[in-house]
């Protein structure tokens, strides 16, 4: 169970500054700590294929995060 001082912690940054928590804590996970499930396997496998069958049709992690960031209040 996480520890309670650190949720309220948590509950005093910005939204902006929650969802760079998030990502930080989330680049500290190796992919074995993730389970994804068939159906997962299997969204994230179609994903990729589109890709690689549109290559120019993506967007940076850097201008989806600013895009994001700009929808919040």
């Amino acid at each position: 169970m996480i520890d309670a001082g650190l949720i309220s912690k948590v509950k005093e940054l910005t939204p902006t500054e929650r969802l760079e928590f998030i990502e930080a804590v989330w680049e500290t996970m190796d992919s074995e700590d993730v389970s994804v499930t068939p159906a997962e396997r299997a969204l994230l496998d179609a994903r990729i294929a589109e890709l690689r069958d549109n290559p120019g049709d993506e967007s940076a992690w850097s201008d989806v995060r600013e895009r994001l960031k700009r929808q919040l209040p």
